[in-house]
């Protein structure tokens, strides 16, 4: 009796490859308090598969955009891991908010007055913006703030520009933020994200929150140096059907792609509505066994076409191409976007698969 083939796609997700990126910003950070950025279902892996791998490890500080992610994740963790929703406070805070125990990051002089009002005294953390103009309370407000009534326990900013370390508007939010810090003088700081613990001590302050480079990948601009992190994400695509292409016929949608010359072409079970971005078409490539096999035609919803015409051994349905990997941030590249898209867009139907040391 002939089995069915494997049709799902899968990310597999390498914990033990996280522990090693972990450990390598906490050694960077040379003492200083190590926290973790697992907002949005930590970048699309699965916060809760990957949070208590951190805490594990001494994580006791997370940071979650939303107040529902940290209920979430208080209910994963327990009692004991600072919760931060770096969204600030809801407007309807009720007895259940302060049962989970989550710190609201405090964004403007109307969220300071509210959690005044209402949060009966609960730590909260403080956000200045420095320079990004998102979030935060402006810094030329910093010396008026009114904190009577708030139980401060962080104050923070984030860097615009740390991805390019040699940007003139990272040494002025670091200017800024120590401006800042002298009014908060008995209050733990926060200023580095995966980008701005590389940049050296001077950033860290008492508080470090990687998020992008835990999950493997690199937080700097292409055309840095790589920082040699483990990858933790590869998505692992099966082969559908194998088929042999005359010179001149096209490939997929508005065929728009015709073979130069015989080809052999694999159907994988990976489109964008999996999370392979359209773009790319454009000099993509999956991996099987070590070799690339380039993207030929437009990727479709549910499939791609690959040419594995170079693939030393025969392809056949079933095997898998994987994709990001180690090749995380040159996919991102080629998609013209960052690795935290890839990541985060990586869809509802592909199944995450937990490993330690690649089993």
């Amino acid at each position: 009796m002939l089995l069915p083939l494997p049709s799902q796609t899968e990310v597999r997700i390498d914990l033990s490859a996280l522990a090693k990126n972990y450990q390598y910003f906490a050694n960077l950070s040379d003492g200083v308090t190590t926290a973790a950025a697992v907002k949005a279902d930590a970048y699309g892996l699965g916060m809760a598969k990957i949070a208590p791998v951190l805490r594990d490890l001494g994580c006791e500080h997370f940071f979650v955009a939303h107040h529902y992610e940290g209920v979430l994740l208080r209910q994963k963790l327990g009692r004991g891991p600072v919760i931060y929703v770096l969204h600030g406070p809801g407007r309807s805070v009720t007895g259940d908010d302060f049962e989970h125990d989550l710190v609201p990051v405090l964004n403007s002089v109307a969220d300071i007055r509210y959690w005044q009002k209402n949060g009966q005294r609960k730590p909260a953390a403080l956000h200045f913006d420095t320079g990004i103009n998102r979030l935060g309370i402006n810094y030329e407000q910093a010396q008026n703030i009114d904190t009577a009534n708030l139980n401060l326990s962080l104050i923070m900013s984030h860097l615009a520009c740390a991805s390019s370390p040699q940007h003139a508007l990272n040494s002025l939010q670091l200017a800024r933020f120590k401006d800042i810090c002298t009014q908060f003088t008995d209050i733990p700081a926060s200023l580095a994200n995966s980008a701005g613990i590389v940049m050296g001590s001077e950033y860290h302050f008492d508080l470090t929150r990687p998020g992008i480079g835990l999950y493997g990948g690199n937080p700097l601009d292409r055309g840095h140096a790589s920082l040699g992190l483990a990858p933790v994400a590869t998505i692992m695509a099966p082969v559908l059907q194998v088929r042999s292409v005359a010179a001149g016929q096209s490939i997929g949608y508005g065929a728009r792609f015709c073979a130069p010359k015989p080809m052999k072409v694999a159907t994988i079970a990976y489109g964008y509505a999996d999370g392979l971005f359209r773009a790319a078409n454009h000099g993509g490539h999956g991996w099987i066994d070590g070799q690339a096999a380039p993207i030929v035609g437009r990727i479709s919803m549910d499939m791609t076409t690959l040419d594995v015409s170079a693939i030393e051994r025969p392809v056949k349905p079933g095997d898998r191409i994987a994709f990001m990997g180690a090749d995380l941030n040159d996919l991102a590249d080629t998609c013209q976007t960052i690795a935290y898209e890839l990541l985060t867009n990586i869809g509802p139907r592909v199944k995450r698969i937990y490993m330690k040391d690649g089993l």
